[in-house]
């Protein structure tokens, strides 16, 4: 008898355990996926757009913003402590993208041709 109930508590104690995940939960970056912004008072009114931030099996940031003005390629993308930075060029006019991330919002601004065009957005989440 006493065998049969330390039998089962090795089976019991097998089971819970081999129940249980041997593999931690991969790390989600908050800052990957899509995110729609507007950046406001350019010479073209309000441009409403997509950031899109994608991150490779090396750690390192890159992106796109989709708009009326088509699709444009971020380069030069680092993402330190919250913070964005990001180059891109479009109608042959370079611009900097810069701003914070605040959990699902982003604050910021684009820079060029003189001026500095106020860019919020907040991250689109999937249902």
């Amino acid at each position: 008898m006493k065998k049969t109930h330390l039998l089962l508590s090795f089976i019991a104690l097998f089971l819970i355990t081999s129940c249980g995940s041997s593999k931690s939960a991969a790390k989600v970056d908050p800052y990957v996926g899509e995110w729609s912004v507007v950046i406001s008072d350019t010479p073209q009114g309000d441009v409403s757009a997509t950031m899109t931030i994608l991150k490779n099996e090396a750690g390192e940031y890159s992106g796109t913003v989709n708009s009326d003005m088509g699709l444009i390629n971020l380069s030069n993308v680092k993402i330190v402590e919250s913070k964005l930075s990001a180059t891109f060029v479009t109608q042959d006019i370079d611009f900097d993208l810069t701003g914070t991330f605040e959990d699902l919002l982003f604050k910021g601004y684009v820079s060029g041709m003189g001026a500095d065009f106020k860019t919020d957005g907040k991250k689109v989440v999937s249902q």
